[in-house]
């Protein structure tokens, strides 16, 4: 039993705090609520779970899976990692051997999940479409990716789709809380703020950045320095002072900060492009001059993306701040 706790852990929370029960999945909409009805009336369908990374596709089919086949679960359920095994000789050998079998139970039928399937080729989804028509009697498919555009619509039209949206904030800062609580962290609201929102709507991933700062603090404590160290992001405070030299400051002052900012913070110049672009839509400007400040990042991120040197772009994103707010009279 020692040993089992000790298993627990060290696994990474994201798979620690991986829900067991299709109650536990954060949810943001209906769709986790109809696969559950599908489930009690024991009519699942073929199933296609698509959206964003850490929405909480793959743990809902596998939450669903653990509620259906209890202790069978190892007998009656095959998952494939379809960006490892994307072949047509998967699709022919292991899941057409499983498919085939016959079931340990008669009365139910077995599950294939094929996770990350858009990254399987072609010739293996068509391949895999003729088996679902083969043996959907006794045997249900539930594909899982980021893209259903890249699925064939043969398979597409064979499933139920659901769209996974990205988590709200709110539902992110909950689930985070709870996390935090159970390990026995201390975060303030800020910095649980700043994980929702390097977040992205990512669950996944803000789990992830919550148990790196604590693995890197000293302390049960964590704060915005040691999120922002750990994920390398800059400080939105730093950001929105950069934007407020840039709006008010001379060229030259302008010039001297980003230099002294870049050299102290160790940041490329197409690192600060993003969260200045956030910035901008934070700060109270008329809309005319807030969309000719965003085509002036639009247009050094696009620079950078070839051949343009650094120094170049700061000259020229600095140049354009002090020209058009001196047009529009900001400065």
């Amino acid at each position: 039993m020692a040993e089992n706790a000790s298993t627990v852990s060290l696994l990474p929370w994201t798979e620690k705090y991986r829900p067991k029960t299709l109650n536990d999945v954060v949810r943001d909409d209906s769709a986790i609520d109809i696969i559950q009805k599908f489930a009690k009336d024991g009519e699942l369908p073929h199933l296609l779970l698509h959206g964003p990374p850490g929405t909480g596709k793959t743990s809902t089919i596998l939450a669903l899976a653990k509620e259906l086949y209890g202790d069978n679960f190892t007998s009656m359920v095959l998952t494939l990692n379809s960006s490892d095994a994307r072949g047509i000789h998967i699709v022919r050998d292991e899941i057409q051997s499983f498919a085939s079998t016959s079931r340990p139970f008669a009365n139910f039928f077995k599950l294939v999940i094929l996770d990350e399937c858009d990254s399987m080729t072609k010739d293996a989804q068509f391949a895999l479409r003729r088996i679902m028509e083969k043996y959907t009697y006794h045997t249900r498919f539930c594909l899982v990716c980021n893209y259903s555009s890249k699925v064939i619509s043969a398979l597409q039209s064979r499933c139920t789709k659901f769209r996974f949206a990205p988590i709200r904030r709110d539902t992110m800062r909950r689930k985070l809380q709870l996390i935090a609580s159970s390990e026995c962290l201390s975060i303030t609201e800020e910095s649980l703020e700043t994980i929702v929102r390097l977040g992205e709507g990512d669950l996944r991933k803000a789990v992830n950045i919550l148990q790196s700062a604590h693995l890197s603090s000293d302390t049960r404590t964590i704060n915005d320095d040691v999120i922002f160290a750990t994920t390398g992001n800059m400080d939105w405070r730093k950001v929105d002072g950069l934007l407020h030299i840039l709006l008010s400051d001379s060229l030259k002052n302008i010039f001297n900060y980003l230099t002294n900012l870049r050299a102290e913070q160790n940041f490329a110049l197409v690192d600060i492009l993003a969260p200045l672009c956030d910035s901008l839509f934070r700060t109270h400007l008329p809309h005319d001059v807030r969309t000719c400040f965003l085509r002036a990042l639009a247009d050094v991120e696009y620079s950078l993306s070839f051949t343009s040197t650094e120094k170049s772009q700061m000259l020229l994103l600095i140049s354009t701040f002090v020209q058009k707010r001196n047009i529009f009279t900001l400065g």
